[in-house]
């Protein structure tokens, strides 16, 4: 009777592969680990920046185009927010009554493809000329009026637009240059938080408003000190002087994992009254 020899694995050779695989295992397992955290803070990363770029760059465009003199910053222990009001359009007016001329609810302008078809009249919409201070702007001294309806083109002459006010006005003075914004109502960016909001379509009001509600959240991670130092806070003016016009100065640092991005910008305002 011949006897069938049955080859196998002995229990030393077992125990060896699963150490070898065990080993093999931790090995590939620290090399997935380490790839994913790379990948997790290059994304993480990537989102501060891209949450800063944006604020950064949507709020230096905006304050390129706001009003003269509109400017302003205020704040307490927890919030600070900046303040002023976007050019819808401006143009060169021809007369607008000013003491002693007779009031009148119509002025002329220099028709331009800013004021005609890229301009939509909203109800809510002013002209204003000749804003010197913050005053002018968010208060009533008679150089901020109301527009009534879409500016239409002068009957008698197409090469100027016809605007009609709410109702007969003066002017408290003339722009040296005849200048004349139009502008709709003020915005606000407001650091609270560790965060970045955004503020519009609220009414205008003598004192500066810190408790806005409705706003867009701009980015997160801020990591600037409300209540401490001047120098550390986002945002400052630099009033204008005889030889400059006014410039903002905004400091956003933002930290994700204790990896800090900084946006240190100087934004001036190229209109003048």
């Amino acid at each position: 009777m011949l006897r069938t020899r049955q080859e196998g694995f002995t229990l030393i050779e077992l125990i060896a592969v699963i150490v070898v695989l065990a080993v093999l295992s931790v090995g590939i397992a620290g090399f997935i680990r380490t790839g994913t955290d790379i990948y997790v803070d290059v994304a993480e990363r990537d989102q501060v920046l891209s949450e800063g770029r944006f604020v950064v760059q949507r709020l230096n465009r905006e304050i390129r185009n706001a009003l003269p003199n509109s400017l302003r910053v205020s704040s307490n222990a927890s919030v600070q927010c900046l303040e002023f009001v976007p050019v819808l359009f401006s143009s060169y007016y021809f007369d607008i009554p000013v003491a002693p001329e007779p009031q009148t609810d119509q002025i002329k302008v220099i028709k331009s493809e800013q004021n005609t078809s890229k301009y939509n009249f909203q109800s809510h919409h002013s002209i204003i000329v000749y804003p010197t201070s913050n005053a002018d702007v968010y208060g009533s001294t008679g150089r901020r009026h109301l527009i009534k309806q879409a500016p239409v083109l002068d009957p008698a002459d197409d090469k100027k637009l016809l605007i009609t006010l709410s109702e007969p006005v003066h002017f408290v003075a003339d722009s040296p240059s005849s200048r004349a914004y139009a502008i709709g109502g003020p915005v606000s960016y407001c650091a609270s938080e560790s965060k970045v909001w955004r503020f519009a379509d609220y009414a205008f009001t003598s004192n500066q408003q810190l408790d806005l509600t409705n706003g867009v959240l701009m980015a997160e991670n801020l990591v600037n000190s409300i209540s401490g130092g001047e120098q550390d806070k986002p945002f400052r003016i630099a009033e204008a002087t005889l030889s400059r016009n006014a410039f903002v100065l905004t400091l956003l640092r933002f930290e994700l994992n204790q990896e800090q991005v900084v946006f240190n910008n100087e934004v001036h305002i190229p209109n003048a009254p």
